[in-house]
């Protein structure tokens, strides 16, 4: 993590963390040694730990399609990643209140 940290609201953490899947995207760019994470990479990383509603064979596809329309945006603008949907990259931006609010909600509550 890097020596500068933003603080979002104690609301904002909690609604960010909300959501399964952006706890998973979140521990994997928190753990990554990439400053800059590609969305396939992201994808593939997190698939095991969000499976399917049903089985299908479209699954990564499906995944990759709301990480890019729905997990990806309101994570930026929650200001906790910069993401660039052209590029198709992501950037973590350390935050310690948003990194204590999802180690509480993954190790105590899941």
């Amino acid at each position: 993590m890097s020596e500068e940290t933003q603080s979002v609201s104690a609301e904002t953490a909690l609604r960010v963390v909300a959501d399964p899947c952006r706890r998973s995207i979140l521990s994997q760019l928190i753990d990554s040694e990439e400053v800059v994470v590609p969305m396939k990479t992201l994808v593939d990383r997190i698939a095991p730990e969000n499976p399917p509603p049903e089985a299908t064979g479209a699954h990564a596809t499906s995944l990759l399609i709301d990480v890019h329309h729905i997990h990806l945006p309101k994570l930026a603008a929650a200001n906790v990643i910069e993401y660039d949907p052209r590029a198709k990259t992501i950037r973590y931006t350390p935050d310690e209140r948003l990194e204590r609010v999802l180690r509480f909600v993954t190790e105590e509550l899941e």
